[in-house]
């Protein structure tokens, strides 16, 4: 079934003035493949358009009306359907209601009697700048769409099935910009055999499809160019960490200006040990009861300098202690406003690990900084000793 042809609204209480703007505007809108309709009044104007508003690209009104004036018409029409442009033509000057015809968005304001030329030329640039904002509107459509799709590819690709044991409880939460559904943030657990656990969590700088494309790349070659090799064999963080710096080196050789860090642990539960290396990722909290343990070891980001050797440490590890690992995006709400980070010690104190940890940590961290929501991705990661 054929869609509804576009139309031009003219809304005026005098008939005689409706006939007079449909013959001026007749040859402009057949070429524009417009049709012109006319109402008699404000009410029957919202009546057209509660049917056809979609197909409305111009409504033209009147200010002095009986039953409603133009302004709160024109309001109205802005209200319900934002994309419509608005005009308004009148007789008279009444301050109080062209404001709020201004307020209203209208996009041009014109006198009676009109200049033929001057109205057939404001029309034509409502028209354009209409058929601007329809566009910019698609391609906003077009565009979260994509985001969306991209976010949940990446979903699938990148979220890990968390391993299941006797003596770690794994918990794992991801949390993109609001809007953009896919980012830079990158964790997994990988089982390396004689019950040990690779833990990782890295960061691409920025946001949306470009950080997300990165942490791809970090899945596609982690573990087939270098994990699973060493699987039942000793793994040590800090080689790890230096062997992906060349590799993304050379993965990235023609991008600049990439950030990347990334944090890399081995946890022995039954030598209750947590061994890890750091590449600038914020660093990991040892939870122990309601007290945070900040581990400090820390190295520079992928991608600096071609070689990079990054040091080991370790820590022991008692049952019920959890190992905690987060993005950046945890302590830095509002810092693309100009607000300092929030201290991470301060966000971690006093909360003791349970089901709702993640989102308390979230919670705290919001209160931190002052802020309603996070404007960088957030990733936890956990690992509580049972």
């Amino acid at each position: 079934m054929a869609s509804a042809k576009r139309c031009v609204v003219l809304v005026d209480d005098e008939q005689n003035i409706l006939n007079s703007l449909a013959r001026e505007l007749h040859d402009w809108a057949r070429e524009r493949k417009l049709e012109i309709v006319a109402k008699i009044s404000a009410r029957e104007g919202l009546a057209f358009l509660a049917g056809r508003g979609a197909e409305t690209a111009i409504v033209v009104s009147d200010l002095r009306m009986p039953e409603m004036k133009g302004s709160d018409f024109l309001l109205a029409v802005r209200e319900k359907y934002p994309e419509i442009v608005t005009v308004l033509l009148t007789g008279y000057s009444e301050t109080e209601e062209v404001i709020k015809a201004v307020r209203a968005g209208i996009f041009s304001f014109m006198l009676k009697p009109w200049d033929s030329e001057y109205l057939l030329g404001e029309l034509q640039k409502a028209f354009e700048h209409g058929e601007l904002k329809r566009q910019n509107a698609r391609y906003m459509r077009t565009m979260e769409e994509e985001l969306r799709w991209a976010g949940e590819m990446q979903k699938a690709m990148l979220r890990p099935t968390l391993p299941r044991s006797e003596g770690v409880e794994f918990r794992a939460s991801y949390r993109p910009v609001p809007g953009l559904y896919c980012g830079g943030d990158y964790y997994d657990v990988i089982f390396i055999g004689a019950d040990r656990y690779l833990l990782l969590v890295g960061d691409v700088a920025g946001h949306g499809v470009k950080a997300a494309f990165v942490t791809g790349i970090l899945k596609a070659v982690i573990f087939p160019e270098y994990v699973r090799a060493r699987i039942g064999r000793e793994f040590h963080p800090g080689e790890f960490l230096s062997w992906l710096n060349e590799r993304m080196n050379f993965e990235l050789r023609s991008s600049s200006g990439l950030i990347i860090t990334f944090l890399a642990g081995v946890l022995d539960p039954k030598a209750g040990s947590f061994s890890y290396a750091n590449a600038g990722q914020n660093h990991p909290f040892l939870v122990r009861g309601g007290k945070a343990l900040e581990l400090l070891v820390a190295g520079s980001g992928l991608g600096f300098a071609g070689s990079i050797a990054y040091a080991e440490q370790a820590v022991e590890l008692r049952p019920g202690d959890a190992l905690t690992l987060y993005t950046d995006g945890l302590v830095e709400a509002g810092c693309s406003e100009g607000c300092p980070p929030a201290r991470a010690q301060e966000i971690f104190e006093g909360l003791e690990y349970s089901p709702e940890y993640h989102r308390k940590l979230m919670e705290s961290a919001l209160a931190a900084s002052g802020r309603p929501d996070f404007d960088d991705d957030v990733t936890i990661l956990t690992a509580k000793l049972l």
